[in-house]
């Protein structure tokens, strides 16, 4: 063994092999479902990890696979300055949000983690397709953009789960697919490089959590073309309320955890 194999296996967590095999099926169906349906990874990496993980390192090795998705989602999409000049309230005060909730992650009880992680992947779930038809009119934009980006960036720092209202507050503006695309790719991204740096500096990502969550971004993609091919075999309504029972399921165990 080399010096450097060494020192890498001294920095990597020191999970058994089930853990890891738990972890790599974990995030290739993250990917899988995030091609099928253009989002998830959070909510499914977590329900499945915190079956032999440790809540605090579900929530943290989620990140960096999901912001290779969603870099991919960015490039796709383009227009990133445009996008920065039209939600930059949003983008300025989920700053504050994130550094709040990463600081409050690093605190929490267990108990009251896995009963807020419950909570926001039942909500999500519940919600699915019936993310009610709101309208926003655009001098609402700005002000409703900047309470929403504090709400999204506490979710994000403390369960890293924050898309079911930004999706919302989207569909509310009724912008046309190239625009909501780009939009959903760049601020997912900033929000991901966001709660990495908020993590790191309240010391909930450290090394080996980050080497870990790094080896599993190439799964996480490999899923991602399959999730695609699904999409086009499958009926869409289907797999989604599949995927929403599912996560449902998978709340309400993180709730009875939590309780009992």
């Amino acid at each position: 063994m080399t010096g450097w194999d060494l020192a890498l296996d001294l920095a990597l967590p020191d999970y058994t092999a089930p853990q890891w095999a738990v972890m790599t099926v974990a995030f290739l169906l993250a990917g899988l479902i995030k091609g099928a349906i253009g989002f998830g990874v959070p909510i499914v990496v977590i329900s499945i990890l915190t079956l032999v993980l440790p809540v605090k390192d579900a929530i943290a090795l989620s990140v960096l696979p999901a912001f290779a998705g969603n870099l991919a989602m960015m490039r796709e999409g383009g227009r990133v300055l445009e996008i920065l000049g039209r939600f930059w309230p949003l983008l300025l005060t989920k700053v504050a949000g994130i550094a709040l909730g990463a600081a409050i992650l690093a605190s929490v009880p267990t108990d009251a983690l896995l009963l807020l992680l419950g909570g926001v992947i039942v909500t999500a779930s519940l919600l699915g397709e019936r993310l009610p038809r709101l309208r926003l009119r655009p001098r609402q934009e700005k002000v409703a953009g900047a309470v929403l980006g504090a709400l999204t960036g506490l979710l994000a720092g403390t369960t890293t789960i924050f898309g079911p209202p930004i999706i919302l507050y989207m569909t509310a503006l009724r912008l046309d697919r190239a625009t909501y695309v780009a939009a959903i790719g760049t601020l997912w991204s900033l929000t991901n490089v966001l709660t990495l740096v908020a993590f790191g500096a309240a010391a909930v990502l450290t090394l080996p959590l980050a080497l870990a969550s790094l080896a599993m971004a190439p799964v996480l993609l490999a899923g991602y073309p399959l999730g695609r091919r699904i999409r086009e075999a499958v009926d869409d309504r289907l797999f989604r309320r599949l995927v929403m029972a599912g996560l449902l399921v998978s709340g309400g165990r993180l709730i009875l955890m939590a309780l009992l």
